[in-house]
């Protein structure tokens, strides 16, 4: 694709996405290991032994819901040395957390979505050095107790751990061990092979990959693992996986590389890839503003996925641009343009955002065309579009964010009480 249209500070923003996006690839795959799985891995590891409680004061939901004169709760994680991370998070007096500011060494940050629990995945690098180090860690937000799921990852591994039901968590840690369990009680599962990543396929099994690049079923309910035919884990042939995600029905589990899209049959086992002539024009990591790495989600009651953590180069009228987050339609690897979101023709494309619930999208245009030739652009309209039900509605200017009917955001100016969680990497070393 030729770019020589684009100048000035246009110009130097795109050579700098691609450069760190070459870096960023570099570094987030880890190498190939030749390690061999030790020949008896504890069946069962039950207890509290490496479950880490500070001397914090609980977040009550009923207690602040109670008291009028406190109304929530700023709640300060530290991770390691004062360098290392940092997180500000708010409790209100419903038990919602808002999120957050976070300082640059994390680069993950996930929400259980049971409701009921307040318990949140943290990926920190605790190194930045070459290899990048990092560590994932799971804090109950309420409590302060918390669990290093791994302290020792090379590179940033993304799909290293899931969300299973009633509060419980699949991992691999940084020695490739597989664990299930909830933040108190944990159970070693043995491994046919070394698995390298891992998604859970609602209702009961769990998808993994081998670093043979084979895949794997594990029944939740007996720990029996299935091989996928040979004929099929090959059809996918990139070695790293950056970007996933299993459906909300849980039929398929979609996969976006550089080149092609594929979808796997939870119910068939048969793989189905769709390649392109010409790789996506794309680049990885995502603006100052909003540096956190998201996997791919799913647009509800839809076969569309959002990118997110990507930029797309578009062409309109001749120019070459960068938009941030993109949909692709599983079934035939397409960009979602103007046809499926109806956008009249005349308007660019740019920045595209999900609703928190997932059934609406707002999408930037613009229609200042020579604006595109340096960024950013000048957004006329935000369009909001619902891809299941093609209900739409059109706002001026630029999307001014979604509305959550709650004001208890870090940002806000009301009083709350404090509350601080460290995170010792010593102490989750110890025996």
């Amino acid at each position: 694709m030729s770019i020589g249209c684009l100048n000035g500070r246009f110009w130097f923003l795109l050579c700098l996405l691609f450069f760190v996006a070459g870096c960023q690839s570099e570094l987030a795959a880890p190498p190939q290991s030749s390690a061999i799985l030790p020949t008896a891995i504890p069946t069962e590891k039950f207890g509290q032994e490496d479950v880490y409680a500070p001397t914090v004061t609980a977040v009550n939901k009923e207690t602040l819901a109670d008291d009028t004169a406190v109304a929530c709760a700023d709640i300060f994680l530290q991770f390691g040395e004062p360098t290392t991370g940092k997180v500000h998070w708010r409790l209100d007096s419903s038990g919602s957390v808002h999120c957050c500011d976070y300082s640059s060494a994390l680069y993950q940050i996930s929400r259980n979505p049971d409701p009921d629990t307040e318990l949140a995945l943290f990926s920190v690098i605790t190194d930045s050095n070459v290899p990048i180090s990092s560590a994932n860690v799971l804090v109950d937000m309420n409590s302060g107790a918390y669990k290093v799921l791994g302290l020792d990852f090379q590179g940033l591994p993304k799909y290293v751990w899931d969300w299973l039901p009633d509060g419980e968590v699949v991992w691999l840690d940084d020695q490739g061990e597989l664990y299930i369990g909830t933040l108190e009680t944990q159970k070693a599962v043995d491994t046919p092979a070394r698995m390298t990543n891992l998604w859970y396929a609602a209702p009961d099994r769990i998808l993994f990959r081998d670093e043979a690049r084979q895949f794997w079923y594990l029944n939740l309910n007996d720990l029996t693992w299935t091989l996928l035919p040979q004929s099929e884990s090959e059809k996918i042939t990139w070695e790293w996986v950056d970007y996933a995600g299993v459906s909300d029905d849980g039929d398929y589990l979609f996969f976006f590389f550089h080149d092609s899209v594929a979808t796997l049959s939870n119910e068939s086992g048969v793989i189905n890839v769709v390649e392109r002539e010409e790789p996506y024009p794309i680049a990885s990591g995502g603006p100052d503003e909003d540096p956190l790495w998201r996997p791919p989600e799913q647009i509800k009651g839809t076969p569309y996925w959002l990118l997110n953590s990507i930029w797309l180069i578009r062409d309109f009228e001749g120019i070459s641009y960068p938009t941030y987050r993109f949909i692709v339609d599983s079934r035939t690897g397409e960009v979602v343009a103007h046809d499926i979101l109806g956008i009249p023709d005349s308007l660019a494309v740019y920045h595209t955002f999900l609703s928190p619930d997932r059934e609406w999208i707002a999408v930037e245009t613009v229609s200042a065309i020579e604006t595109l030739e340096t960024y950013p652009a000048e957004v006329s309209q935000t369009w909001f579009i619902s891809l299941s039900t093609g209900n739409v509605r059109i706002e001026e200017g630029e999307f001014a964010g979604w509305e959550t009917g709650n004001e208890a955001y870090p940002t806000s100016s009301q009083p709350c009480a404090e509350r601080e969680i460290v995170i010792d990497w010593a102490a989750s070393t110890k025996d």
